[in-house]
């Protein structure tokens, strides 16, 4: 029985494929997929050169089985978009083309997304050429395969060892024609996070750009949970020296590239921020102002700092409803070195009283969008010895988010941290004067039917999908004219940032929060 089943699946096979065959008006091409470890993860689509529709698609389902789809194509230049899931590969698996001229093998070796070779069907001609854009470094952690044209995004994760000879990693980020002396800017991911998600989705490096200073992201260790982190005096959670890793990583990038020694700062998300009040309290000669959002001081921190004296400048941003790392006090508990600070208003205030400043203000914010069901009010803390100062933006209402990006948008934090430091490091410069304009490569809208992101693409762009915690989970490149849905598993708030191809000016980057319910 088993033998006379496979036998009517072989028949109904040549059937439909000697149909397709009668059917097409033009060349039939088979296209065998198949998928490897992981099948779920591997998917393709196809197009033809210079358009944005979909002529066939793939999507994996089984580990090791194969999908023989007939295609019926036109004269034409054509091209596969690769994509994986995960961000590995296809793991073994691989899509074959049965072309009149010749057999094509394709697979994708590595990341998220990559591009087959463009191929012909019927023409014999020279003009071939798509703008594939992506990563077009091999050596860059982000290459995409295939790309030809460059986006700005590579990433090129650098290698530094500490005294300690302990092996660490970190990218920097240094605009074209950086002035000598430039001020340097540490970025620090928060908990679970990588320094290159992170650098994709701040726009601290388009804010660098338009100012002229260097950004670098270093990247965290796993702790004892194997998460990576900061390690700011986190005694119940790890052992990792990274207080000597950022101080001699400071001084080494100031040696080298002649960065300012007066205008290194270090700023971070979550984890991230309670480490620059680790570096404020250990380091205050080499890191000279910080900045946090979402990240308080550490119990240890809280006890053992003697910020008095130090003269680094402090802008924190926090909301009040953060469920992850609380606004107000936590009690001290040496098995979790995490909670213990008197919360975030108290925080800045003792920053304020270590300097002696003699002016306190409070100033309401507008409240731009009034969509996003928060407020902001800064406090400033002012007049202080050498001209101290100590600033709380409070985001009344706000969560646990990298604002401007998630959460609260009448501010923005990457813009904020640098507006501040300004004043330390040169003329002050206001928030609205460091913003670049952002371009408009595409519009998104929520789906509430479907829980996806319906998308419209007006220039060839890479598009880049992070969730609320910084993790990027879709990457693809699509052209001019198209529109597309991305499928979301889960209600929340998500960003997505659009990046063109590198012109006169620089790159062309667009930033864009979208709330799926």
């Amino acid at each position: 029985m088993r033998y006379l089943s496979h036998l009517i699946l072989l028949l109904l096979f040549f059937a439909n494929y000697e149909i397709t065959q009668a059917q097409c008006e033009f060349t039939s091409v088979e296209a065998s997929s198949t998928t490897g470890e992981w099948g779920d993860e591997m998917s393709w689509e196809l197009y033809e050169i210079n358009s944005s529709e979909v002529l066939a698609s793939f999507q994996g389902g089984a580990d090791y089985a194969n999908q023989v789809d007939l295609l019926c194509l036109e004269p034409g230049c054509y091209i596969f978009y690769l994509y994986d899931s995960w961000g590995d590969g296809w793991n073994g698996g691989a899509l074959s083309l049965e072309l009149p001229e010749e057999d094509l093998a394709i697979s994708l070796n590595d990341g998220l997304f990559g591009y087959s070779i463009p191929f012909e069907v019927d023409r014999f001609t020279d003009d071939c050429v798509w703008e594939l854009l992506g990563c077009t470094d091999s050596e860059a952690e982000n290459f995409v395969q295939g790309a030809n044209t460059d986006d700005e995004s590579c990433f090129f994760p650098i290698t530094f060892t500490t005294s300690e000879d302990v092996e660490r990693s970190y990218y920097l980020y240094t605009p074209d024609n950086i002035p000598v002396n430039a001020p340097l800017v540490f970025m620090l991911h928060g908990y679970y996070g990588t320094a290159s998600e992170f650098s994709a989705y701040t726009g601290m490096n388009e804010i660098a750009d338009y100012e002229g200073f260097a950004v670098c992201y270093p990247q965290g260790l796993e702790d004892n949970n194997f998460i990576n982190h900061w390690n700011a005096n986190l005694t119940s959670v790890s052992d990792v020296n990274d207080i000597l890793f950022l101080k001699e990583l400071a001084l080494s990038l100031q040696a080298e590239h002649g960065f300012s020694t007066d205008c290194t700062y270090s700023t971070g998300y979550s984890n991230g921020g309670y480490m620059s009040y680790t570096l404020a309290c250990e380091e205050p000669e080499i890191f000279r102002a910080i900045g946090s959002v979402g990240g308080t001081m550490s119990g240890p921190d809280w006890v053992n700092c003697t910020g008095e004296g130090s003269l680094v400048p402090v802008v924190h941003l926090h909301g009040t409803s953060d469920q992850d790392v609380s606004y107000y006090a936590t009690s001290q508990n040496p098995l979790d070195s995490w909670n213990g600070s008197p919360g975030v208003e108290a925080v800045v205030q003792q920053w304020a009283d270590w300097h002696n400043c003699t002016e306190v203000s409070t100033t309401y914010l507008p409240d731009v969008d009034t969509n996003d069901g928060s407020t902001v009010d800064l406090i400033k803390y002012t007049d202080g010895d050498y001209d101290y100062q100590a600033w709380l933006y409070r985001v009344n209402g706000g969560g646990h988010d990298w604002f401007g990006v998630w959460g609260n948008m009448d501010i923005n934090s990457s813009a904020i941290m640098w507006s501040f430091w300004s004043q330390f490091c040169g003329a002050p410069i206001s928030v609205e004067q460091i913003l670049p304009d952002s371009p408009q490569l595409m519009s998104a809208i929520s789906d509430a039917n479907s829980s996806s992101l319906n998308i419209e693409i007006y220039e060839n762009c890479t598009i880049q999908l992070f969730d609320i915690s910084g993790k990027l989970i879709s990457v693809r490149t699509v052209r001019s004219g198209s529109s597309f849905s991305i499928p979301v598993s889960e209600p929340g708030i998500y960003m997505l940032v659009a990046r063109g191809a590198k012109n006169l000016t620089g790159s062309s980057v667009q930033f864009e929060k979208i709330s799926v319910r």
